[in-house]
């Protein structure tokens, strides 16, 4: 996902349209504050942020990235002003920005870096997916196993689809934190979320009917946000009573 942070709103709709053009997902901020809330809410793989915000500045927002740990993965790009000095930028880049542009930034020039910095998360996320992929995991009460693609609970066994899959892993990954719907389509179904959820429901509820044919509930660990996305809370193990102490009476 790439957030364009900026306090006009002109530029980010142009480099909104600039990700259109490439059918890249992408999410806007107008403030520090913004960047704060989308760290809480959304996967940052990109962030191209101007170096003067309304409320801060892109300093800030690399410290909040770093306070995140999304630090170095994430990948930032600073756009400073036409008169900025070579002391402003290399101060940037000292900072932890992977690229700087001043201004007048050449559209064709920074879809490349996005294009770069996007071709390598997408490597990194593989090579990490097929890591974990060899490990089943404990999820909604049932065993999963993602390279069989296999659901296990109770000697029954339910076949998912490789999107049942990728919903799961999602959801298990983010567990107690919300993935949006912005993730969510952009993960999974590789488009851009606009703003119909009906995909993502009608995938949710296949998930469901897998767990039902093993006599589980999967949408009671699913928390539904409306307009926002989903949180996955892991059901909480049974705790056994104490035993009461025994009473002891006195011999008559």
């Amino acid at each position: 996902m790439i957030a364009i942070i900026s306090s006009s709103p002109h530029e980010r709709a142009a480099f909104a349209a600039l990700c259109a053009s490439r059918n890249w997902a992408c999410v806007e901020g107008d403030s520090l504050r913004a960047v704060k809330r989308l760290l809480r809410d959304t996967r940052l793989r990109i962030v191209l942020t101007r170096h003067q915000l309304s409320d801060g500045y892109s300093d800030d927002v690399l410290a909040a990235l770093g306070a995140a740990g999304l630090r170095p993965a994430a990948k930032v790009i600073v756009l400073l002003g036409p008169g900025a000095t070579a002391a402003q930028e290399a101060r940037q880049v000292s900072l932890g920005a992977d690229s700087v542009h001043r201004d007048p930034v050449r559209s064709d020039v920074l879809a490349e870096y996005l294009a770069k910095y996007l071709a390598r998360a997408d490597s990194t996320a593989a090579k990490s997916s097929r890591a974990a992929a060899r490990k089943p995991f404990r999820f909604a009460g049932a065993a999963l196993h993602p390279v069989e693609r296999r659901l296990r609970h109770a000697g029954k066994v339910a076949l998912l689809t490789p999107r049942e899959v990728q919903l799961a892993e999602l959801l298990h990954e983010s567990r107690g934190e919300v993935v949006t719907y912005a993730t969510l389509f952009h993960e999974i179904l590789g488009s851009r979320f606009r703003g119909d959820t009906s995909n993502m429901r009608v995938l949710l509820g296949k998930l469901d009917a897998s767990f039902r044919s093993l006599g589980l509930l999967f949408r009671k660990s699913i928390e539904v946000i409306p307009k926002t996305g989903y949180r996955y809370r892991p059901p909480q193990p049974l705790r056994l009573a104490k035993p009461r102490a025994a009473l002891h009476t006195a011999a008559a």
